[in-house]
């Protein structure tokens, strides 16, 4: 197997550096001087050094989920939160954007420590279901915790205001090792878990490829923050300059795909417009991230828009990761496993709150001579008074303190749990974290599968992007008891962020 992936990779080589050399030439004739593309060679040989390359799999891999996209997807994620968390740390030490960047190193460290954590022993929750066996990848995990310790300490110092510039200079110091250690990491874990059940060489290609990209985002406004703190490990005008060109170069390979060397194009529509979408927005912003790189000073204002063009990208390349994981063989355990570990795991626990039991008790007495047509009029009125922009009957829904926990406790997932609403014994709603588009859903899977056929069992529906927050969503719904009484009394829905399980 790798013999065969030689040939590939060698025209890998020379389609990348194609690339590179079309991309001057339209720099070049864009006349735009001020651009000072960097060197061929130089931004191909990154390109190629950063990538993702696919070990020989072992054998035959066995039909049952091993977890092998969210594996692979986990390990990428480990490449763009070190940038993440250099970045942060960086702001945070200059006291710069301080607010935003405190709240992105806290998350950050947070999820480096958990995602480590889940390659190594395993994660229903994060689509891992066991615990890492492969000597190679449990080497190359000892190896980006032995580089991440340092880095970990320096950064909590700086999270809790107790950091120093000699603790930017431990993360400046192991910032590039810590990235390799990772990259090491993502390509072992790739080659140990790409099958045909689950993860094609191709696709895990696409994947790595694109979830890279996230970490050049991270690693611009690193470089930013480099320039503008003059903190030359972090980043220089030659490495901004040669960040922004792999970037490009990167995404070039997506969007036309390179067979010969195992980079399909876009599967589908839906990945081949998100990928335009991501161009567009990339090539409005890349002449100005270049001219950085010859500034004479970069402000705090620059440094800050920096990191949050950073993480616009970032979002939007996840979209683009999370089409492919959806795109490929294995799509349905990719996110119904984890989702089906968090809602059990995580999400019961709501299900226990005396106020929440009271409130439905008390709504399934009020509503128990209702008729359908009674019911069919209860939400003919929800759907107009929404439609008015407000109404008795949602202000009042939304006003219960039952509403309220829940949006406090949907607030606290920060960002997990983007919706959640409790329903009663005939479907109508008790509380919610949000509006609803209607007050009754009797008719639909969420209610059917689990308080309405009397099952009792867990609804998992098919993921769809949400406008209003520009994620991938899916429903979770499940049954509620009275721990009083053992009865099924009625159901919950949490709508989560896809994304966040991927």
């Amino acid at each position: 197997m790798l013999r065969s992936l030689r040939k590939p990779m060698q025209n890998l080589r020379s389609h990348l550096t194609g690339l590179c050399d079309t991309t001057k030439k339209e720099l070049v004739m864009s006349g735009n001087n001020r651009l000072n593309f960097a060197p061929v060679a130089s931004v191909c040989a990154a390109f190629l050094a950063g990538m993702v390359t696919l070990a020989p799999a072992p054998g035959l891999a066995q039909a049952v989920f091993d977890g092998s996209k969210a594996r692979v997807n986990l390990a990428g994620k480990l490449r763009s939160l070190t940038q993440q968390v250099t970045s942060a740390s960086c702001r945070l030490t200059a006291q710069i954007d301080m607010d935003n960047a405190r709240e992105e190193l806290r998350v950050s460290l947070e999820d480096f420590a958990t995602i480590l954590g889940g390659l190594e022993n395993g994660n229903l929750t994060l689509g891992i279901p066991s615990a890492e066996r492969s000597r190679r990848a449990l080497k190359a995990l000892k190896g980006v915790k032995d580089t991440w310790d340092p880095v970990r300490t320096a950064s909590t110092n700086i999270l809790a205001n107790a950091g120093s510039a000699a603790d930017l200079a431990v993360i400046a110091g192991a910032n590039e090792a810590l990235k390799e250690a990772t990259i090491v990491l993502s390509t072992e874990i790739t080659g140990e878990y790409t099958n045909p059940q689950e993860l094609l060489q191709s696709d895990a290609m696409s994947i790595g490829i694109a979830g890279r990209q996230s970490m050049l985002a991270n690693q611009i406004a690193t470089n930013v923050c480099g320039i503008a703190t003059k903190t030359t490990a972090l980043g220089t005008p030659a490495d901004l300059t040669e960040t922004v060109g792999v970037f490009q170069v990167s995404l070039a390979a997506l969007q036309t795909g390179l067979p010969d060397a195992g980079i399909n194009p876009p599967p589908n529509d839906a990945i081949k417009n998100e990928l335009a979408a991501v161009s567009k927005i990339w090539e409005a912003k890349q002449s100005d991230l270049l001219a950085l790189s010859s500034a004479d000073s970069i402000s705090p204002e620059g440094v800050a828009a920096t990191a949050e063009f950073a993480h616009t990208l970032m979002d939007d390349m996840q979209n683009v990761v999370t089409l492919y994981m959806l795109s490929t063989p294995g799509q349905e355990d990719v996110y119904r496993v984890p989702l089906a570990a968090y809602a059990e795991n995580e999400l019961k626990k709501w299900l226990s709150n005396p106020e929440l039991i009271q409130a439905i008790n008390e709504q399934n007495v009020r509503h128990a001579s209702l008729s359908q047509a009674d019911i069919d009029q209860l939400d003919l009125d929800w759907r107009a008074q929404r439609k008015a922009g407000g109404g008795d009957l949602i202000t009042d829904l939304l006003s219960r303190p039952s509403s309220e926990w829940l949006r406090q406790q949907s607030a606290a997932t920060a960002g997990f749990v983007t919706e959640v609403f409790v329903m009663d014994n005939r479907g109508l709603n008790v509380a919610q974290s949000v509006e609803t588009s209607d007050y009754w859903q009797g008719d639909e899977g969420k209610w059917q599968n689990t308080f309405g056929d009397g099952s009792g069992n867990m609804d998992i529906s098919e993921v769809e992007f949400d406008d209003s927050t520009q994620f991938y969503q899916s429903q979770a719904s499940l049954p509620i008891y009275d721990p009083a009484t053992g009865q099924m009394i009625g159901a919950i829905t949490f709508g989560i962020n896809v994304q966040r399980l991927l």
